[in-house]
């Protein structure tokens, strides 16, 4: 299990370092008590006194700081079902991730790597005052939403003979709470948007919407799994038919590494016409059935989502890397090229691109794209610059 240490800031001794696994994107992700956005990834294995320990460390683009995820301490022979499970962990919040090749690297290489990478960089005073004293805007809405909220729950005993809100009340005061909860999330506050879900519920334990939002905050943002898993099933009872909770729910699996359970979900939820996520819980069936050993339906089921819905870049990026661990390098470089066209801003489809191009000789072509990822990154995607950087370096004069 991986839970977020405060303690830990960067890590601090390269030499401790036994594997490195590096995000080639940057999604948007929210981590507990923090706002969302853009993040940088690494999955690190490293070695502590007593055993090994796998670390999964967000580097906050804004904020400028270092979340670290910590697992338990293992024994050697375990150590590559940790990884795994860190590797999902991170996949689950939309990362990318690709191996840097650390156990082969020599003690330089090693050292300009980490020399990159934020996740070996200790925060600057600056950086931590600001941490602490970071404070949540203060939305309008919410003030209103609040002082609303405690006229629906308390105004009717203001009333003459009034024992209690009635049940519409309640129930309007659960829609209330629910939608401050949800402010609270867009915030960054997931303790505070727990507190207004557990309000919400307590109004009305019967609104399916309650239950998937506490199954998100205690899934992804608190680390609470065995509640996530009790919210996300109370969801799906009350709603039949909730293709949201479906995909979330399925989402929430896969991270746990559980692909076979997480398949009926995702299934159930693109069953439904209606459901407006199609494309995302396709591409996330897609995934799983790829992890669980059915590629080519896996092929399959991207293709199929990917024609509907052809500027999804996660699917086409998705189709490559399942093309190229094939060695079909064909199929893998007109995936990652169709990624490039769909975003043609991401650096990461450039990197991809001649990942593909230097496998098959094509050293003039990969140096174009390189040179493109580097020019596209220069601004937004700092990490996957340096790594296209880093390669050109090793390519030597054209």
């Amino acid at each position: 299990m991986l839970l977020e240490d405060p303690s830990r800031t960067h890590i601090a001794a390269v030499s401790s370092v036994i594997d490195l696994f590096e995000s080639t994107n940057q999604p948007l992700v929210q981590p507990t008590g923090r706002a969302a956005q853009a993040a940088q990834a690494a999955v690190v294995a490293v070695d502590e006194s007593g055993g090994h320990r796998v670390l999964v460390v967000l580097t906050l683009i804004e904020a400028q700081e270092n979340v670290i995820y910590a697992s338990e301490s293992v024994a050697k022979g375990a150590l590559a079902a940790a990884i795994d499970e860190a590797m999902h962990f991170a996949e689950s919040m939309g990362f990318i991730l690709d191996g840097t090749g650390w156990p082969q690297m020599d003690n330089k290489a090693r050292g300009q790597l980490a020399a990159r990478l934020s996740a070996f960089r200790a925060p600057s005073a600056k950086e931590k005052l600001k941490a602490v004293d970071r404070k949540l805007a203060t939305d309008p809405l919410t003030q209103v939403a609040r002082l609303f909220a405690a006229f629906a729950v308390f105004a009717c005993v203001l009333l003459a003979g009034c024992s209690g809100p009635t049940a519409e009340q309640r129930e309007k005061a659960a829609e209330i709470h629910y939608d401050l909860g949800t402010n609270q999330m867009n915030q960054g506050d997931a303790q505070g948007a727990l507190a207004e879900y557990l309000q919400a519920a307590k109004e009305n334990p019967e609104m399916p919407q309650i239950h998937n939002a506490l199954g998100l905050v205690y899934g992804f943002s608190l680390g609470r799994f065995p509640e996530a898993e009790a919210e996300f099933k109370q969801a799906l009872e009350l709603k039949d038919d909730f293709s949201e909770a479906e995909t979330n729910y399925g989402a929430f699996l896969l991270s746990r590494g559980r692909f076979t359970d997480a398949i009926p979900h995702f299934q159930k939820a693109i069953n439904n016409p209606l459901y407006g996520q199609r494309t995302s819980a396709e591409c996330n069936l897609a995934w799983a059935l790829y992890k669980t050993g059915a590629t080519d339906r896996a092929i399959a089921q991207l293709r199929a989502a990917l024609l509907v819905a052809p500027k999804y870049c996660k699917g086409w990026r998705q189709l490559g890397a399942i093309f190229a661990e094939k060695g079909a390098l064909d199929d893998a470089i007109d995936s990652y090229s169709r990624y490039a066209d769909a975003c043609p801003e991401a650096a990461d489809a450039q990197l991809q691109q001649a990942s593909i191009f230097a496998r098959r000789g094509q050293a003039a072509e990969a140096r174009t794209a390189l040179n493109r990822c580097v020019e596209l990154g220069k601004e937004k995607d700092l990490n996957t610059a340096g790594e296209c950087k880093k390669l050109l370096r090793g390519m030597g004069s054209p």
